[in-house]
């Protein structure tokens, strides 16, 4: 804003959900990437009013700006917590959740991430699923399976904290068992998460 530049980083951009489509079909949507990215915390940006979920370009210029990519980019579905890492994520049987695993940020103070969250979904009219909760929502994402200590599960490689948890992948098995992987640096770990 009037040539001053302002640190936003810790609590944007946020991370996204984006319905891609049956994959056997053609796509040519762009959803942004690696120009447009979504706004987390509104109240860091002081020169545009913005809401969660809406559309943002670091350095804006006359040929490319906030405007460009609301008008060229497909919006996300659901705007999820910054630096959290989302790297793998799996529906349940009736598609009404999906698990989401956050690898955790590395560079983020306080560190964020490193649990396994749930986010719901339904049905839509015209025969998609979406989340339940709007784009603007901050608490879409309920908390499953998480670290106690979060604060100590900061670095990434060899000082990586050995006392993590860092969730990875995800499968489920044939007793409706879902499996995640933790790629801890000190060993390899398989957690095992079910319903009583």
């Amino acid at each position: 804003m009037n040539g001053q530049a302002k640190d936003i980083h810790h609590n944007n951009p946020g991370e996204k959900i984006h319905y891609i489509g049956d994959v056997t079909k053609p796509n040519n949507n762009w959803y942004g990437y690696p120009s447009c990215f979504t706004v987390w915390q509104p109240s860091d940006f002081t020169d545009k009013t913005f809401k969660v979920g809406d559309f943002f370009v670091p350095s804006p210029n006359t040929t490319f700006n906030d405007d460009t990519c609301n008008q060229k980019a497909v919006a996300p579905k659901m705007t999820l917590f910054p630096h959290s890492a989302p790297i793998d994520c799996k529906f349940d049987t009736d598609s009404s959740t999906m698990y989401i695993t956050y690898h955790g940020s590395w560079n983020r103070s306080p560190v964020t991430g490193f649990k396994l969250v749930a986010v719901s979904f339904k049905l839509g009219a015209d025969g998609l699923y979406t989340p339940t909760e709007p784009i603007t929502s901050t608490t879409a994402a309920k908390d499953i399976f998480y670290n106690p200590r979060v604060e100590s599960c900061q670095g990434n490689g060899p000082s990586f904290s050995s006392g993590c948890f860092r969730p990875a992948g995800l499968g489920w098995d044939s007793q409706g068992r879902l499996y995640m992987t933790s790629d801890t640096s000190s060993n390899g770990e398989l957690w095992v998460l079910g319903k009583s």
